[in-house]
């Protein structure tokens, strides 16, 4: 089975530091009268104060996301010893552990800096602490390690998706379909740099298939019959498979707004992503991409009848991170924003839309006559565009976005694609993203969609108009960063902020 990102929980530890004075005494390390300066009154706030701590936690961790593990309660007394017992009962089962939360008060901040020098995880303080927050967070990143602290539980549970979204990375294993090299296809020379380098940053895992194998494997027929794998058990497609095949056609037809081709060779585009799903769980990953003009050019789609659009496109609405041109910086960056925004995401070359003599410069089939039914815009448009939109870019448990069924290719009428008319999500508010092909800045631009177009064509020829705040300042740090741009519903630009902080990425704005 995939092991998928969207199941991926941050394991959190939630830790309660309480102090017991031994004697009765007041001063500047305990406040109080009467009772209040009793040992008996300080075993009793502790429990209070940890019972309060543990429901606090509870009732506002994001539980879809965060696995909230056993409480660990420790107390010291008024000598401010440093009993090595703490740190044992705090570090248990550390390997599982992705943070660890602190309740604490004055006095105690040294156990808490400790901590995090001894074990170099991630440590924060819970909202509500007074200026312990600020004593300690200063004191353990003035060491260079890692700690936070937040204002209200609503800023915690952001930070929770943030951090989570950086675990789904290191949990990201990636097989990567490759022709003639393992790193870039013909059409994405703006690809990492370096996939060590990035393994090493990010945590994420690469394997690979050779494409060959793959479309040997299409064929029903005795998988040891294989001209590239002769006489090996291949996980060709079975007669149980094609079964699955013909229920996704069935609903896809029965869901679409219009069909624009052969329910037969919608089939044969389908048989295309039944087969990627058994060779990622045989592979032991959970996304994934492909080249496109470098197995274009070997015929062999074209003899198949099928392209990986539709794979594309079923992949990201079920949370399998997926990108069309092996563009792998585009698979880091939906694992990034499908985790940080529960929806499905988009990806697609990404250009200006420029006037001249007040009439718009056609590029790739898109003028100006579906734009100007939607509105009036001119000024500061950008074009995204590709053949891999999905149903549920407004997330995956909402409603299916209204679609249609057509070919990619315009002559031969083969390639399955979802055509989806962005129109209907006007005046939507989006967040586009990625990622240098050197691995140390993250672009982050937000828009508005104005109007779809190319819905009603073929190809890769479809796509959205949308409005930014300033094409020029859009372009000119956009250049630096590579074509496709990940397109998420909603606006995440703190999140990523805070994203790229953790990551150790310079996140430049547009």
């Amino acid at each position: 089975m995939i092991e998928k990102l969207t199941n991926v929980k941050l394991n959190v530890r939630p830790v309660f530091i309480g102090i017991v004075h031994q004697y009765y005494y007041e001063g500047p390390c305990r406040f109080g009268k009467g009772d209040e300066l009793e040992k008996e009154y300080d075993v009793f706030m502790n429990q209070e104060l940890y019972k309060q701590f543990k429901d606090d936690v509870m009732n506002n961790m994001p539980a879809d996301i965060v696995n909230v593990m056993d409480p660990v309660y420790i107390e010291r007394d008024d000598w401010f010893r440093t009993d090595e017992e703490m740190f044992r009962e705090m570090s248990k089962d550390m390997d599982q552990v992705d943070f660890y939360l602190f309740s604490f008060g004055i006095g105690r901040g040294d156990i808490y800096l400790e901590f995090a020098q001894r074990y170099h995880k991630p440590v924060a303080v819970m909202p509500g602490q007074c200026c312990e927050a600020t004593v300690n967070t200063s004191a353990v990143r003035a060491r260079g390690l890692e700690a936070y602290a937040y204002r209200t539980w609503d800023e915690l549970r952001r930070h929770m998706r943030v951090l989570r979204t950086r675990k789904v990375l290191a949990s990201a294993r990636v097989m990567v379909v490759t022709r003639f090299n393992s790193s870039r296809s013909y059409s994405s020379s703006d690809n990492f740099v370096d996939l060590n380098m990035v393994t090493e940053k990010f945590g994420v895992q690469f394997r690979y298939q050779n494409f060959h194998e793959l479309m040997d494997m299409l064929t029903v027929r005795d998988p040891k019959t294989n001209p590239t794998l002769p006489g090996r058990e291949a996980l060709n497609l079975t007669e149980e498979d094609m079964k699955e095949v013909e229920r996704l056609a069935d609903e896809l037809i029965a869901g679409a707004e219009e069909v624009r081709m052969e329910r037969e060779k919608l089939i044969k585009t389908l048989k295309g992503y039944v087969l990627v799903q058994k060779l990622l769980d045989a592979n032991g990953c959970n996304a994934y991409t492909m080249p496109c003009p470098d197995c274009c050019s070997t015929r062999r789609l074209n003899h198949e009848q099928l392209t990986f659009c539709m794979t594309h496109s079923l992949n990201n609405e079920n949370g399998i991170p997926s990108s069309c041109e092996m563009d792998i910086n585009s698979v880091l960056g939906m694992c990034i924003m499908e985790s940080l925004s529960d929806k499905a995401v988009y990806m697609g070359n990404s250009n200006p839309v420029l006037y001249n003599d007040g009439k718009m410069v056609t590029m790739q089939g898109f003028g100006q006559e579906e734009l100007e039914k939607a509105t009036d815009e001119r000024d500061n448009l950008y074009l995204v565009f590709h053949s891999t939109p999905n149903r549920k870019l407004h997330g995956f448990e909402a409603k299916d976005g209204k679609y249609s069924l057509a070919p990619f290719a315009n002559d031969q009428g083969f390639g399955a694609t979802i055509r989806y008319d962005f129109t209907q999500d006007a005046g939507q508010e989006i967040t586009l993203l990625r990622i240098a092909p050197d691995a140390k800045k993250l672009f982050v631009g937000k828009g508005t969609i104005l109007a779809g177009s190319g819905a009603d064509r073929k190809n890769c020829d479809q796509g959205f108009f949308m409005k930014i705040a300033n094409q020029e300042d859009f372009f000119y740090k956009h250049i630096n960063f590579g074509n496709h741009l990940v397109v998420t519903y909603g606006d995440y630009v703190k999140e990523l902020q805070l994203l790229g902080e953790s990551l150790g990425l310079e996140v430049v704005t547009a």
